[in-house]
């Protein structure tokens, strides 16, 4: 299965475009490689260093919320929603 891609556009400064060119192809790996290597290394030391904070786990749920619902209300009240659902598994 083909996963869709992102591009991604970076202006680097000469020297630092230099740098990331020898060291790569010193690695024997082209700059796109080196480049995704090192963000998929750093994305996942931050990501362990923000599991480590105890609000992680409630940033993450609001932002999952944000992410699902966009900014829309579901009709009624939850704590009756709640209710409804008890009551259903219990005449079953």
């Amino acid at each position: 299965m083909d996963v869709k891609k992102k591009r991604l556009t970076l202006d680097l400064d000469p020297g630092l475009q230099r740098r990331l060119k020898a060291v790569a192809a010193l690695k024997g790996v082209s700059m796109r490689q080196y480049c995704q290597t090192a963000i998929e290394k750093e994305l996942a030391s931050d990501e362990a260093d923000e599991a480590g904070r105890p609000d992680f786990a409630i940033e993450r749920m609001l932002a999952l919320k944000d992410e699902i619902f966009q900014g829309r209300k579901l009709p009624g009240d939850s704590v009756e929603f709640i209710r409804e659902a008890r009551e259903s598994r219990a005449a079953r």
